[in-house]
Parts: C-alpha cells; structure tokens; sequence
C-alpha cells in the first residue's frame, strides 16, 4: 500500500451513541471531562466520564453534528456508558440513542481530509475520523488504501495516545496518570463534571506518581498484562500491542520514577521477556516530575 495515497480502516471495536435535544449540549458539558460547549460542529474532541473519585469509566471521542453529539466510544464499554448517560439524564428533554447501524473510520497518511470526516485531535498522526451508516464509507475512503485497524493502532500506540480499556482500566484509570489532559480530553476552566474535584486537585498540587508511555519491542510481541521490567524487578504492566514488523510496540504503565530513572536506554529493560527501551514523544515533554509520593 502507497502511503501518499493514505490508509484507512474500518474500527468493528467501537459504537456509536447519539445525543440530541435542547439541552444536549448543556447536558454533557455537565458530566464530561472536556468543554462540550466550545466544540463547534463538524469538530472531535477526546472526552471521559469519570467516577466521582476521578476515576475513569469510559473514554469517548465526541463529535459535534448540526442536532447535536455523536459519541464514539470502546464497545465493551458502551452498553454500561449508555445505562450511565440515561441515569444522568433524569428529566431532560435530551434523546439517547444506540445507533447500531453506525461505524467508526480512521484514516491517516493521506494529503487531504475526506468530505464529513473530522480531524482526530489528539496526535496530527492519527488523521482523521469519520461517522456513517454502515454501508456509506464510500466517499471517505475513496483515494484511500485499505488497510486493517491494527495498522491504525501501531501508529497511535507509537504516538503515546492511549485508548479503550485495556490502557484505561475502567475505574481505575486516572486522567493525569494517562496523559489525557495533555490530548485535549479534559478542560481545567469548565465548570464542574463528574469526578472534577479529584482531577483538579491533582492538577494544581502535580501529585502524578504513574504515567503511560510507549515502549518499543524487540524480536516478539508481548501480551497485554505482561511486566515491563529491569532485571528481575517489574516496573510497570503491558497495556495495548501492535505489531512493529519482526517487534512489536506497547503502552506500559509505569512510576514516572522509573520512567525518568531508565529513558535515557541505558537500563537493560524486557516486556514479556523480550528486549524493550522506552520510546517517548516528543509531546509528552517535559514529563512531570515525580510527586512527593511517587516512592520506590
């Protein structure tokens, strides 16, 4: 495949969730990490629902259309973030719906953005997202080689975005810890959302102790849940793996301790016992420093 052609693919592990109304917008300005408000239509921009200690539940990229918002999220997740945004809703007069007949496709590497896509915010590399019944992708993809949804996530997991609930475990996940204010997913000037208290306030006193950063694999591919370690001491846990020819490339969560301590390559590091070295952005710099809490 030609890349000055582009790529594109279809992505089967998400689903899509509409909301519409008057007061859709004031609606997920309430419960959202991001500013729904600012997002104009035709604009994406990278969002969570979070638990009120600040814990994420689900990440989603939402789309603004002319009757409202599109919200694309992991489809492992969707059916619980559905049951949540009606729990949300009470008496609004907003409209919920699961648009089943939906997809979701990416595209990248190519010259020119497709006739109603948008541009996927978070990193220039992951190019473009595009909304449509299932059956109707033919203008987005036209000049476009197809390609399969692992190429796309190679190339997200080598930009350091991390996404879906392997690299944000539901409940667990910390917004700060995975770099999301970083990508746009979260608005330190909106009012109040769910879980906003947590998240400022580790903000403002920079009480970050983990961080989720690439790590470039050599002669195999680990598995999601393997260590990334030093030695015989794990630092940090194999999130998301895309192959990178005979390699592979991972997101690991790690103690930005360790992070700071190892990227200059000189540590001897394995992720699932093959020779691995961090390979961090350049977006992710300066990386915070360890927080007073961040210990051995």
């Amino acid at each position: 495949m030609s890349s000055s052609t582009g790529q594109a693919a279809q992505d089967p592990e998400r689903r899509v969730i509409r909301i519409g109304g008057a007061e859709a917008a004031d609606f997920l300005q309430s419960i959202l990490t991001s500013d729904m408000e600012a997002l104009l239509p035709g604009e994406t921009r990278a969002s969570a629902l979070l638990t009120p200690q600040g814990r994420i539940l689900a990440d989603m990229m939402v789309l603004r259309v002319e009757d409202g918002f599109l919200l694309d999220c992991d489809a492992s997740r969707a059916d619980d973030l559905f049951t949540r945004l009606r729990r949300y809703k009470l008496r609004r007069p907003i409209a919920l719906e699961m648009l089943d007949d939906h997809q979701l496709w990416v595209g990248w590497d190519g010259a020119a953005m497709p006739e109603g896509a948008s541009t996927d915010p978070r990193h220039a590399a992951l190019g473009w997202r595009w909304i449509g019944a299932a059956g109707t992708s033919s203008g987005a993809t036209s000049g476009y080689s197809l390609a399969d949804i692992d190429q796309w996530h190679a190339v997200r997991i080598a930009a350091g975005v991390p996404q879906g609930p392997v690299d944000l475990q539901p409940e667990r996940a910390l917004m700060l810890e995975a770099g999301l204010d970083r990508l746009g997913a979260v608005d330190f000037e909106k009012g109040c959302y769910v879980g906003q208290e947590v998240t400022a306030r580790t903000h403002y006193r920079g009480l970050v102790k983990r961080r989720i950063v690439p790590v470039a694999v050599s002669g195999g591919r680990p598995a999601s849940g393997d260590a990334v370690s030093e030695g015989e001491r794990d630092l940090g846990t194999v999130l998301s793996v895309a192959a990178d020819g005979e390699g592979a490339l991972c997101l690991a969560a790690m103690k930005l301790s360790d992070i700071h301590r190892t990227r200059d390559g000189n540590q001897l590091l394995t992720a699932g016992g093959h020779a691995a070295r961090l390979a961090i952005p350049e977006w992710m710099l300066p990386l915070p420093d360890p927080s007073k809490t961040d210990t051995g």
